[in-house]
């Protein structure tokens, strides 16, 4: 049997037994043996892996989807595994990475270091002046790398480069200027190198994909942490807050415990999604203080194009959704996410008719003037609900009496909330769900937020705790500030992850929707 065939009939051997392995026995293990074959398998995908970079590489070399297709490799693996073809151009450079030197290839092919290791140790071996180096003094510093992959995660074998250079070949050490020069073209090449890509994913969410310059990342990881810590100690010092709130009688008992259900919501939030939180809080917090800069004239803004009977409907909630023209193409939006970003947006009505002409395209005006934006910051001091301490920066302005349902822009009905909370008081047209909602102080006019009803009634009850024995009456404050709370056909108060644009795949994670300044909105 010649080479390919026995190479044939070895991969359908494979794929057959891959068809006849029984996973459910997994279940009648021990725990013991349950470890040991997870280990076993991924070892075995290790394997598989490092041998699908080999196949690859081979590709690449010979250009065989060029000839066979007329078809680049990274765009072929695009096209035939659904990635992107920077995913697939990706894939091939780490082939190339993995097969750079034979004896990290056939360490990765046996399973003794995983392909993630050996693209890093092929990556670190070219950078060496081979021009200054004997092939065995290569060999010995694979070995060394090889050695130390046992321990050490991928990205920090690249901190080994030079010491390994030094044990193995200190002749070819560059010298303090030699090495001044190294790293100056290495950082023109990560300038060159930089780029920032993004587009849909096709099911509600965007994806980002580049790279910058070490120094600027730093910057910029360094920025999204300082956002994500905040927001720990923030949800920190909401939960203090809350007790402190409870104890001094500020907020009962219902209050207390719906607000710190939301709050362990938030506190389940995983490193990603905190990361990708920050993100949006950096760029909302540069809207907040007018730190966009214009293009073409003008700020970033949200336009609203629908046939003139369409436009009160979409903003009531009549219509199911718009359409926003974005940076990825059309991108629909529900009608709770258009509420929300009409609170604070600037924006510019453009009405058509039957056949989309221009009736009447209005000036473009801000919803909450900066005088208005100044005494809420003053009289609300952050976000209004409980123990939440968003401080009003980051805060938005929301309309108590919808602005789609004519309500006013004027502090009486205004008040402060941050992005999360927001998503949870935003209401609809019928005004049916059971939600946080904010109600009016008669007296002092000032808002506060009261639980959903159907929480209420599975927290502890007691006479002194009127909200929790509230069987419906309402004050005239509580009235008028109900018809812009209670009800949407949106989910984001009702589940762990609220209303958003973001692909978040379960626990909770803020509505994205209403990054408000960021947004051409066509219906």
């Amino acid at each position: 049997m010649d080479t390919a065939s026995a190479f044939w009939t070895r991969v359908q051997a494979l794929e057959e037994h891959l068809d006849r392995l029984d996973y459910s026995a997994l279940s009648t293990m021990s725990d013991a043996d349950k470890v040991t074959a997870m280990t076993r398998m991924r070892r075995l995908a290790d394997r598989m892996s490092a041998g699908a970079a080999v196949a690859t590489d081979a590709v690449d070399r010979a250009n065989a989807t060029d000839h066979t297709t007329g078809t680049p490799l990274g765009d072929f693996l695009a096209a035939a595994e659904g990635r992107t073809s920077s995913r697939g151009l990706g894939e091939v450079k780490k082939a190339s990475k993995i097969v750079h030197h034979s004896g990290v290839r056939d360490a990765a092919l046996a399973g003794d270091v995983s392909p993630d290791h050996a693209a890093v140790i092929g990556e670190e071996i070219r950078k060496f002046p081979r021009d200054r180096m004997s092939g065995e003094q290569v060999d010995r510093a694979a070995g060394l790398f090889l050695d130390r992959a046992a321990t050490t995660p991928p990205e920090r074998l690249r901190k080994a480069t030079a010491q390994i250079l030094e044990e193995v070949a200190p002749e070819a050490v560059p010298s303090p200027g030699g090495e001044a020069a190294r790293i100056a073209a290495q950082r023109r090449r990560a300038i060159k190198n930089r780029r920032l890509a993004w587009g849909s994913d096709g099911d509600g969410s965007t994806w980002f994909s580049g790279q910058l310059p070490d120094l600027e990342a730093h910057q910029l990881i360094g920025t999204l942490q300082a956002f994500s810590e905040k927001g720990r100690r923030a949800e920190r010092d909401e939960a203090q807050a809350l007790r402190t709130q409870r104890d001094e009688g500020a907020i009962n008992a219902s209050e207390y415990l719906a607000a710190r259900l939301e709050l362990e919501h938030r506190e389940a939030r995983t490193t990603g999604q905190r990361m990708a939180d920050a993100l949006v809080d950096m760029v909302n917090g540069m809207a907040s203080l007018d730190k966009i800069p214009s293009a073409g004239g003008q700020t970033p803004r949200l336009v609203v194009t629908l046939n003139y009977d369409q436009l009160h409907d979409a903003l009531e909630g009549g219509i199911a959704a718009g359409v926003v023209h974005g940076a990825t193409g059309e991108i629909p939006v529900d009608a709770g996410s258009l509420r929300r970003m009409c609170c604070e947006t600037g924006i510019l009505p453009v009405v058509l008719g039957g056949e989309s002409q221009v009736l009447d395209e209005g000036q473009e005006h801000r919803l909450v003037t900066g005088v208005i934006r100044r005494a809420l910051e003053l009289r609300d001091g952050g976000c209004i609900f409980p123990g939440c301490t968003v401080s009003a920066d980051l805060c938005q302005a929301h309309h108590i009496l919808p602005w789609w349902d004519e309500g006013p822009t004027s502090l009486e009905n205004l008040c402060l909330v941050c992005r999360h909370h927001h998503a949870l008081v935003e209401p609809d047209r019928y005004h049916s769900r059971d939600q946080w909602r904010i109600v009016v102080d008669p007296d002092t006019r000032i808002p506060r937020m009261l639980p959903p009803e159907r929480l209420k009634n599975h927290l502890p009850k007691s006479p002194a705790d009127p909200v929790a024995g509230r069987t419906g009456s309402a004050t005239m404050g509580e009235e008028s500030a109900r018809t812009g709370t209670p009800g949407s056909g949106e989910s984001s108060a009702q589940t762990a992850n609220p209303d958003s644009g973001e692909n978040s795949a379960g626990t909770d994670s803020p509505n994205f929707g209403e990054n408000s300044a960021q947004t051409a909105l066509v219906a």
